[in-house]
C-alpha cells in the first residue's frame, strides 16, 4: 500500500483527531531537520500523513545534504519507530541543498519554483543555537536566515497557509515577565542586517570587539538575535499569514516517538551529565523557590502543530487584520502551569540521578547550589581547581594522559555561558496556548500530548535522566545495576571520609577548647 496520505494511527481505533486530519496530504517546507528538535518534527509530520516534506539542509563537512538525511534515517532512533511500520517513508521526504546564511538562501532556481508552487505549511526550525557563537555568525544565520525565509514564502507561494517561526521563550528575556506579543526589538533588524552583508574579515573583526557594546544588557548573542528575528516575522503579517512559536528549555521526549530521547548536552542536559558524572560539583543558582522553565520536546513539537492547526482554523473565520497584535504568538511553556522550582530539580537529580548514575563517573554526583558569586568561585577552586591540578598530577606522573583540567576549564565556561539563566526566574503568560489545548478532541489530546499540567516532573525525569544515560552516555539498561551499586558504594565512602574528618577535627581541637573554656565557667 501507498503510504503517501495515511497516517501511521489509521490501523488503530483511539479517537479522531482534527489536527491528524489537517495535516494529511499537506506539503511542509521545513528547516533545521537535521537538528535535535527537528528530526521529531519530521517524525511526526510524516507520522501525520504529509504527503511530502521539503527540506532545507546545507552541506556540512563535505558530507552533501541528502546524504545527511540519509544518515539520519540510517542511524536517530526516533526515525526508526516508523520507519519499522512503513519502510519507504522516506518517499516523503525532498532535500533540497541550501544555506541560510546565504543569500536567496543559495538555493537553485529550479527548487525556488518548486517550493513557490507546492509548499502550504512553512516551519522555520533552523537556528544556531549555541550561547557563545560570534554575533556576526549568529546573525547570519537566525536573522538572515529568517529574513530569506520570509521573503521566499511571501514572492508567490499561492498555496502557503501559514508560516511558523519557531523561536525562542527567552528571545524577551529582558522582560521577566513575558506575555504572547511582539516586543520592540534592540535594534532595527535590517539596519545590522545590511551592515553585516557588506562586511570583509577585518570588518567583521572590528565588529566582534564592539559585540558586548552591541548586546547590552542581553546575555548572549543567540537571546539577542531571536529577538531581531521576531520583529522581523512581525513586518511580513499583513503580507502572509505568520505566527511563532517560543519554547522554553527543551528536554528529552517524554513519550513519542521513543521515550527519553535526546542528542545534545546544552543547557539543563549538560547540567545533569556534568553533575551525575562527578564533575559539576558547585554551580550559582537562583532562590530555591526560583521557578525554571523546560519543556519535553516531543510537547513542543505537538503543542506547535496544535496552534498551527488552531490559528489556519482561526484565520478561516476572521477578516484579515491590521493589527500586528492579532499575530498568533504562542507559549509552549511551563512556568505557569507547572513550574519547576530549583529545590525541585536538585531533589529529582540527586534522587533519580543517584539510581542512573554514569558508570565511570568521577565521584558521586552532588552539586552544591549557592546564590553568592564570592561562594561560588571560592568553591570552586576548591571542588574543581584543586582536585583537577591533584589529578592531572597524579596522572602526569605515571605516564598517563592528564584530562581533568581541560574539562574543567570547559564547565568553567558552560556555567558562564547559563549563568544568566540559572540565577533569573522568567514567567511565560501562555493564555493564547490555553485556547489551543481548549479546543483539542480527547483523540488530539492523545495524539498530540502537550499538556504540562498532566504530568508530574518526578514522571518526566523519571524518563529524561536514563535517557542521557541511554543516548548521551551510550550506556545501556545492561549496565544500570553495576552503576547503581557503584554509586551507593562512592557514596559510603563519601559519608565516611566526612566523618572520619570530624572525627579528626574533634581529636584535635575538641581537647583544646575544653581545656580552655571549661575551666573558665567553673571559675
Amino acid at each position: 500500500m501507498d503510504p503517501r496520505g495515511m497516517n501511521l494511527w489509521e490501523e488503530e481505533d483511539n479517537g479522531y483527531s482534527p489536527i491528524a486530519e489537517y495535516f494529511r496530504d499537506k506539503v511542509v517546507l521545513l528547516t533545521g531537520a537535521t537538528g535535535f528538535i527537528g528530526k521529531i518534527y519530521v517524525e511526526k509530520l510524516i507520522r501525520c500523513g504529509a504527503s511530502e516534506l521539503i527540506l532545507i539542509i546545507r552541506e556540512k563537512r563535505g558530507v552533501p545534504p541528502a546524504e545527511r538525511m540519509t544518515r539520519i534515517f540510517d542511524s536517530v532512533p526516533v526515525m526508526k519507530s516508523f520507519q519499522r511500520n512503513f519502510n519507504n517513508c522516506r518517499d516523503r521526504v525532498k532535500v533540497v541543498r541550501g544555506d541560510m546564511s546565504e543569500d536567496g538562501l543559495g538555493l537553485d532556481p529550479a527548487d525556488v519554483e518548486y517550493i513557490r508552487q507546492r509548499v502550504q505549511i512553512t516551519l522555520h526550525v533552523a537556528a544556531d543555537v549555541r550561547f557563545d557563537e560570534t554575533l556576526f555568525k549568529a546573525i547570519q544565520m537566525n536573522v538572515k536566515g529568517t529574513w530569506e525565509m520570509l521573503n521566499l514564502c511571501a514572492s508567490g507561494c499561492p498555496r502557503l497557509e501559514m508560516f511558523v517561526y519557531v523561536s525562542t521563550a527567552y528571545a524577551n528575556c529582558l522582560q521577566g515577565t513575558v506575555y504572547e506579543q511582539f516586543y520592540e526589538p534592540p535594534m532595527d533588524p535590517m539596519v545590522l542586517l545590511n551592515l553585516v552583508n557588506k562586511m570583509d574579515a577585518v570588518e567583521q573583526d572590528h565588529f566582534e570587539a564592539l559585540t558586548q557594546m552591541i548586546l547590552g544588557p542581553w546575555p548572549n548573542t543567540y537571546t539577542y538575535a531571536k529577538a531581531l528575528a521576531e520583529s522581523l516575522v512581525k513586518r511580513f503579517y499583513e503580507r502572509i499569514p505568520v505566527m511563532i512559536i517560543r519554547p522554553p528549555i527543551v528536554v528529552a521526549t517524554f513519550n513519542e516517538p521513543v521515550q527519553g530521547w535526546v542528542d545534545n548536552l546544552y543547557g539543563m542536559n549538560g547540567a545533569i551529565v556534568g553533575i551525575g558524572c562527578g564533575v559539576l560539583r558547585v554551580i550559582q543558582t537562583g532562590p530555591d523557590d526560583m521557578k525554571n522553565d523546560v519543556m519535553p520536546a516531543d510537547f513542543v513539537v505537538n503543542g506547535t502543530l496544535a496552534a498551527i492547526k488552531y490559528t489556519v482554523d482561526r484565520n478561516a473565520l476572521e477578516a484579515p487584520s491590521t493589527d500586528p497584535d492579532r499575530v498568533a504568538i504562542y507559549h509552549v511553556t511551563s512556568s505557569v502551569d507547572n513550574p519547576l522550582t530549583n529545590a525541585r530539580f536538585r531533589s529529582m537529580v540527586e534522587t533519580i540521578g543517584g539510581d542512573h548514575a554514569p558508570l565511570n563517573s568521577l565521584w558521586i554526583g552532588t552539586c552544591i547550589n549557592l546564590q553568592s558569586w564570592l561562594l561560588v568561585r571560592l568553591l570552586t577552586i576548591v571542588f574543581h581547581v584543586i582536585p583537577g591540578i591533584f589529578i592531572d598530577a597524579g596522572l602526569k606522573y605515571y605516564g598517563k594522559k592528564t584530562s581533568l583540567m581541560k574539562i574543567y576549564r570547559k564547565v568553567a565556561r558552560f556555567t558562564g555561558f547559563i549563568n544568566y539563566f540559572a540565577t533569573h526566574e522568567f514567567i511565560f503568560v501562555n493564555d493564547k496556548m490555553h485556547r489551543v489545548l481548549k479546543t483539542m478532541t480527547p483523540g488530539d489530546r492523545e495524539k498530540f500530548h502537550c499538556d504540562i499540567r498532566t504530568v508530574t516532573w518526578e514522571d518526566v525525569f523519571n524518563v529524561y535522566v536514563p535517557g542521557l544515560k541511554l543516548y548521551m552516555r551510550h550506556e545501556g539498561p545492561e549496565t544500570w545495576i553495576a552503576s547503581r551499586e557503584r554509586f551507593y558504594r562512592l557514596k559510603k565512602i563519601g559519608l565516611g571520609l566526612f566523618y572520619v574528618m570530624l572525627a579528626m577535627v574533634a581529636y584535635w581541637i575538641l581537647p583544646s577548647l575544653l581545656a580552655e573554656y571549661v575551666p573558665a565557667v567553673y571559675d
